[in-house]
């Protein structure tokens, strides 16, 4: 008599998102954080830091802000925002790239980690708080709540933590978090259906 031995493997797939390569491939987006929040940079006669959702009203507003090469306002902008998020780490965004020559050698220097930073235009909406600063006799000006008027690419950004984070030939967004109710509807159908 044979004893029959049976086994079971269970295994998990996950599919993720990839970036398409070889000839004609084109860069389509970049994901990054363009300011941090309550983070002090430091600058010539100031530090300076934006509160925390300062400009969130300005890009519930107007979301499709313009993505620019060092904050060049002359030359014609590279992409726009798709998307922002305001989180403690600061306004993050996911920008769309045009199909110009200047866009597409600006995320191939992104993606080779040669043009990575990301800085910020603003106009203040709200008078920020300003207070001297009695370490080294400069002010301490913190931005309550400014308009984002364009995002730069630049190689030097005023905050050491603003910057690109994704270049990508094709955005999927992230898919939304599942609810407690459908992960038990599933389990229960699951059950029901034995």
């Amino acid at each position: 008599m044979t004893d029959l031995e049976q086994r079971e493997y269970t295994s998990t797939l996950e599919l993720r998102d990839t970036q398409a390569v070889g000839a004609g491939r084109a860069y389509r987006y970049l994901e990054g954080r363009a300011v941090p929040y309550d983070t002090w940079a430091e600058f010539d006669w100031f530090h300076e830091q934006h509160r925390h959702g300062s400009f969130k009203r300005s890009t519930d507003q107007n979301p499709k802000v313009p993505l620019q090469l060092f904050h060049d306002n002359r030359r014609m902008p590279i992409g726009h925002a798709e998307q922002w998020h305001h989180d403690a780490g600061g306004l993050r965004g996911v920008w769309r790239l045009n199909d110009t020559p200047d866009a597409q050698l600006a995320g191939e220097l992104a993606e080779r980690g040669d043009l990575v930073g990301l800085s910020v235009g603003f106009q203040d909406k709200e008078p920020p708080f300003m207070e001297p600063d009695d370490t080294d006799g400069k002010m301490r000006i913190t931005r309550l709540q400014s308009r984002l008027v364009e995002v730069s690419m630049t190689a030097t950004p005023a905050f050491a933590d603003a910057g690109v984070t994704m270049v990508r030939t094709r955005y999927r967004p992230p898919a939304p978090p599942e609810r407690d109710v459908d992960r038990w509807r599933r389990v229960y159908d699951d059950l029901m259906s034995r």
